[in-house]
């Protein structure tokens, strides 16, 4: 075999072991996360919700601790989906966010947007005030004093008969409106289980991380130089067999 050849295939040899080294664990990680998206339904990948609080904000998530508000030893959730919670049980729908919550007599109240939801202390819906029956327009507070219901519309204090389904003006002042409080680590852990709260499902961010989207444009390069110099091994090893068996045809 001439020099210059062997000079060749020695260079090309070391190149690919330095190729292959560099880039071995980045292979291995690459053929495992896509061997977990490649059996992703069966292993159920995406139903696996991840709500670490430095993954949300690495998403930017604005996710802030879930509140509510507390009557007597429960608690009227809205977590911002579709369903209001009382405690950690679905009771009602209406839409976020919940402005106010108080109760009177039996009743609990919950003023969501532009409708007020009347329950039962057990959590049994017995009505709904919406705009269009009784309930007025920029409903913002709501607070219960003297066995007396009491709303906060367009700045304006107002005293709601729920029986007759009307409003008057009041005059009686109403110094402090019901207000939000946090809810309990182990409601919250709860509420986790059954609210349509923020998230990111194990798929995505396996996906993310195969692809290097998870590291934003660079991640992104970064692995399409994986690609790039994984191409290079495969022809420098192609190369490497061709030059080793090429003398023994020329010599047979």
């Amino acid at each position: 075999m001439p020099l210059h050849l062997r000079k060749i295939i020695i260079l090309n040899l070391r190149w690919h072991r330095r190729i292959g080294l560099s880039i071995v664990m980045m292979v291995i990680f690459l053929a495992i996360t896509g061997l977990l998206l490649n059996h992703s339904p069966s292993i159920g990948l995406s139903e696996q919700t991840l709500r670490s609080q430095w993954l949300l904000d690495w998403y930017g998530f604005e996710a802030t601790p879930p509140t509510g508000f507390k009557l007597d030893d429960q608690w009227l959730i809205h977590p911002g989906g579709n369903d209001l919670f009382l405690n950690n049980e679905p009771v009602a729908t209406c839409l976020a966010p919940l402005m106010g919550a108080s109760q009177i007599q039996s009743l609990l109240l919950a003023l969501c947007q532009d409708e007020l939801v009347i329950l039962t202390s057990q959590g049994e819906l017995i009505e709904k005030l919406s705009l269009l029956n009784g309930l007025p327009k920029n409903t913002t507070a709501l607070q219960v004093a003297d066995n007396e219901i009491f709303i906060l519309s367009n700045e304006q204090t107002l005293s709601l008969n729920i029986e007759a389904l009307k409003t008057q003006e009041s005059n009686s002042p109403v110094t402090e409106w019901s207000s939000a409080s946090p809810l309990p680590q182990e409601l919250i852990e709860q509420l986790y289980q059954r609210a349509e709260l923020p998230g990111i499902s194990m798929e995505t961010l396996i996906l993310d991380l195969h692809s290097g989207r998870f590291f934003g444009t660079v991640g992104v390069l970064f692995i399409d130089l994986v690609g790039l110099l994984i191409c290079l091994l495969a022809l420098t090893g192609l190369w490497a067999w061709y030059s080793h068996h090429r003398p023994r045809k020329l010599g047979g």
